[in-house]
């Protein structure tokens, strides 16, 4: 598993080791997305991943994140420079996931003057969570033009206020079959205007978010998140190998850090159909690639040790093990999840979890 510990260049950044910390919702955000101060404590604890990538983060109050935090407002940017700073006096580099949950959300989220909105009418089977608990999500409206024009104008702010609270860089999430995936995607994509139809409409938004996070930060700080197979929100139906070898094709020309991809959901098998998918996809991609979905050390380290992964992002063995790396370097035993507390709550399986070392567990 050396291969693991071995640095490599992401963008800008020579960063220490392979093993990234993908970004995972946890919900414990107060009111108007603010973090608490357990935020920073919680990724600081974490900083020995190569690259933290943050968790999906509201790009305006109509995203529809519930108790996510957001990055539109003076006081959400202070709140996340707090762990930005706390990331770096730890020695780590942390990005932003910029997000919108598009048709994946309900009403009762949503400002008073604000409805679920999605490229098209089609509405996801996928049950969201609420303050009532699961339901399912409110059928979409199709989005006008001048609310297009609004969202990409958000998405630049939010890459304007990242750079402010701290951050390394963004990662432009346009997986999971939130808003931008169901622009890119053609069974949720039906529009028949300059944002639909061909592939390359169905990638105008996309392209747009990413030529303004580069223009803002440069495209060696501007990474985006994929999920080509996926069939979480009611996605990866159609001819997704042709739509992602376009989206992919395209993203190559603009340098970027890295391209993420969700290759498997939890607690799921990836078929063969669907992994010769991603092969392709990955040989199509020419710049540093982020595997992602249900990796153990070793797996993650054949994977790159192929050549088919730069680097492998874990979500629930970072949510247990805030000191990962040195895990994985000792073989040592993994803590044991608590599913009970992945969403909402206090620092209870947030900032709790034990370190191999006494020392790091009381700082």
């Amino acid at each position: 598993m050396s291969i693991l510990f071995e640095p490599t260049q992401i963008g800008r950044y020579t960063v220490r080791n392979r093993i990234f910390m993908a970004p995972m919702s946890r919900y414990r955000a107060l009111s108007g997305g603010i973090n608490p101060s357990s935020t920073a404590k919680y990724y600081s604890q974490r900083a020995s991943a190569g690259l933290i990538v943050a968790e999906s983060t509201m790009i305006n109050d109509w995203s529809g994140g519930i108790n996510s935090p957001g990055i539109y407002s003076h006081e959400q940017v202070v709140s996340w420079k707090k762990t930005t700073e706390a990331v770096h006096e730890q020695g780590g580099l942390i990005f932003l996931q910029l997000w919108h949950a598009g048709r994946a959300a309900h009403k009762s989220l949503l400002p008073k003057d604000r409805e679920v909105v999605s490229p098209s009418a089609v509405p996801s089977l996928q049950e969201v969570l609420t303050e009532n608990g699961m339901t399912n999500p409110t059928p979409p409206r199709e989005l006008t033009l001048e609310e297009i024009a609004e969202l990409r104008a958000d998405f630049a702010q939010a890459s304007r206020n990242a750079l402010e609270a701290g951050f390394d860089g963004v990662e432009i999430h346009a997986a999971g079959g939130f808003l931008i995936d169901t622009f890119l995607q053609e069974t949720t994509n039906q529009r028949s205007d300059r944002y639909g139809g061909s592939p390359h409409n169905r990638f105008r938004f996309l392209k747009e978010v990413t030529e303004d996070a580069i223009e803002i930060l440069g495209a060696d700080r501007v990474g985006v998140k994929l999920s080509p197979t996926s069939q979480y929100n009611s996605m990866g139906i159609g001819d997704v190998l042709q739509t992602f070898k376009y989206v992919i094709s395209k993203l190559n020309n603009y340098g970027l850090a890295f391209l993420e991809v969700n290759e498997e959901m939890p607690f799921t098998e990836l078929s063969a159909q669907h992994r010769a998918i991603l092969d392709e996809l990955r040989s199509q991609w020419t710049g540093p690639y982020i595997g992602n979905g249900n990796y153990t050390a070793s797996s993650g380290a054949i994977r790159v040790s192929q050549n088919k992964a730069t680097a492998i992002s874990y979500g629930r063995f970072f949510l247990a093990n805030p000191d990962l790396p040195e895990r994985f370097r000792g073989n040592t035993e993994l803590n044991d999840l608590d599913v009970n507390t992945f969403y909402g709550g206090d620092h209870r399986g947030y900032t709790d979890y034990p370190f191999l070392s006494k020392q790091q567990d009381e700082r």
